[in-house]
């Protein structure tokens, strides 16, 4: 769908989903490292609905790598067994939907259904992210992710 006549805009925004479409296939990989390079350096994540040791809010790249590698350490494989990428107007801000299913590493099954915000910066890295998820399930079984 294109959202005005401007190519350049529609150039950002392809590329900005794009970029979402490797976020989720680098955390379906598990690669951690190669995710992080998605984010610019001063990139900052906000959780509004979290709760127990989940933390609301991140700054900079060290602190969400910290806490996905720890995430990814706590299960033995994860899918997404649904995403939607809508481009807004703003060619650098995409809404998402994703559903993860995640095979715990102390048994059991994870899963969640999830929106959130993503902001690109002018070189196409995330940064800011504002993510919306069913806290519930997740801080069950935060510990058996960190």
């Amino acid at each position: 769908m294109t959202h005005d006549d401007n190519p350049a805009a529609e150039q950002r925004r392809n590329r900005n989903v794009e970029a979402l479409r490797t976020y989720f296939r680098l955390l379906e990989q598990q690669d951690i490292d190669a995710w992080i390079t998605l984010w610019a350096d001063n990139c900052a994540m906000v959780v509004p609905y979290a709760s127990g040791d989940l933390p609301s809010a991140l700054s900079g790249k060290s602190e969400i790598h910290a806490l996905y590698k720890n995430i990814a350490a706590g299960f033995t494989r994860l899918e997404f067994t649904h995403i939607e990428l809508h481009p807004l107007h703003d060619p650098d801000k995409v809404f998402a939907r994703w559903n993860p299913r995640c095979e715990l590493v102390g048994g059991g099954v994870y899963t969640n259904e999830s929106v959130g915000l993503f902001e690109f910066d002018d070189d196409g890295l995330i940064r800011h992210f504002s993510e919306y998820f069913n806290p519930a399930g997740f801080v069950e079984n935060y510990e058996t992710f960190s």
